[in-house]
């Protein structure tokens, strides 16, 4: 307990706090990864859109996908 009574108080006397995490942090709140079963690179694939000429053959699936992302 001490020393989480420690931490407690360090983080109340800072001034700014920066927490360093993993890729994957944003699955535990339902946020998709990008490599994951059901991450955004399963979806699209960004070899394939991510170009001038994926645009001029697809507008509306290129803009689906940076939509997604959004």
């Amino acid at each position: 307990m001490k020393m989480f009574d420690t931490v407690a108080q360090k983080l109340k006397d800072s001034r700014k706090i920066v927490f360093v995490t993993g890729a994957g942090i944003s699955q535990e709140s339902g946020i998709p990864t990008f490599r994951g079963k059901d991450g955004y690179w399963r979806k699209y694939d960004p070899m394939k859109l991510a170009s001038i000429d994926a645009f001029y053959d697809d507008p509306k699936l290129v803009w689906e996908w940076y939509d997604d992302r959004r």
